[in-house]
């Protein structure tokens, strides 16, 4: 999902050729590349990334999102840093936009510190990564800057919205009974029907389960193509007034529905509070306290004070995005031929 708009911000300032993985993917289809856009391997894509360095002033640009240094990152940027130098040589622009570092790997940083150095534009998607890189500002998440099915009121509470949905991840620890429990009296207090809500398809066992333990309405994955599953998501949290995940993006996408967004799961992590701070909801994420406590002070006078304050943040974070979009095409379009 974030990639996406990353993809549409390239795409405005001339011909994209991409990675991503094997072309005829669900996933691929999800960034909406057309056929001549997705590169039908890595080494078809860095024949092509050599060949526009050497005749003309090529732009880079580096995966959006979170990444962890692994044997393939770090050989594929070992392989594309002498390019990356010729690019820089001869005028042509580097970009890193709406990345995130999970931690430094000792002894394998170097050719991501480099990459960083020569970046033209460099921007984080969360509040760590500047300092755990040394330089780079930040920007709100690519995925705030999609648009959403819905129109964010001004103010006020949702009240016609019916739904509490709850999405969790799939490869963490099954929540405790305790929180199971504490949902299903919000969705009792707050006169909501829960639906779980699959984003991707390694939740949907861990969804299906749920769904049984709370007697929730079960929307599981339906589609290998991520754009067409994206829509179904959707279209459930446009009809939810709050939406519980421990999945960064769904809480995104939820809160560009007009959906109040609540990381206040069982298996959270920091990860959801570092994003959000940067688009000034830090109260999104967990702050240490027992998230099952959280969920049981929530009422619905201290829901609707939410609403505003998550309409504003995404109002705000689209502004911001945009802001960046209209930035990137101005350098990379400055690029004298």
């Amino acid at each position: 999902m974030l990639r996406r708009p990353y993809a549409d911000a390239l795409r405005d300032a001339g011909p994209l050729t991409v990675w991503a993985g094997p072309p005829e993917s669900g996933y691929v289809r999800g960034l909406r590349l057309s056929a001549g856009e997705a590169s039908v391997s890595f080494v078809a894509w860095y024949l092509r990334l050599l060949r526009a360095s050497v005749t003309g002033k090529p732009v880079f640009a580096f995966n959006a999102g979170e990444f962890g240094v692994t044997k393939a990152y770090f050989g594929g940027m070992i392989a594309a840093l002498p390019v990356l130098a010729l690019i820089k040589v001869k005028g042509g622009r580097v970009v890193w936009l709406g990345g995130g570092v999970k931690v430094r790997k000792s002894g394998f940083m170097w050719p991501f510190d480099l990459l960083a150095r020569w970046c033209d534009v460099l921007l984080w998607r969360d509040v760590d990564s500047p300092r755990l890189m040394g330089r780079g500002a930040v920007m709100p998440d690519w995925g705030f800057g999609l648009d959403g099915q819905q129109t964010l009121a001004p103010d006020g509470p949702v009240t016609e919205r019916p739904l509490l949905a709850i999405s969790l991840r799939g490869d963490r620890e099954y929540p405790s009974l305790r929180w199971v429990r504490a949902v299903r009296e919000l969705a009792t207090r707050l006169s909501l029907e829960p639906v779980v809500v699959v984003q991707v398809e390694d939740d949907d066992a861990m969804g299906s389960r749920l769904a049984r333990d709370l007697g929730a309405r079960f929307v599981g994955w339906q589609f290998d193509d991520h754009l067409a599953q994206e829509a179904v998501v959707r279209a459930t949290y446009a009809q939810s007034r709050v939406t519980l995940s421990d999945r960064l993006h769904g809480l995104i996408i939820a809160a560009t529905e007009g959906s109040v967004p609540l990381g206040w799961c069982d298996r959270a992590t920091r990860k959801i509070s570092q994003h959000m701070e940067v688009v000034g909801l830090p109260w999104v994420g967990p702050d240490g306290r027992d998230n099952a406590d959280r969920i049981g002070e929530l009422t619905p006078d201290a829901l609707a004070e939410l609403v505003p304050l998550a309409h504003s943040g995404v109002r705000s974070a689209r502004i911001r995005v945009d802001a960046v979009r209209a930035d990137l095409h101005d350098t990379l379009t400055s690029i004298s031929r």
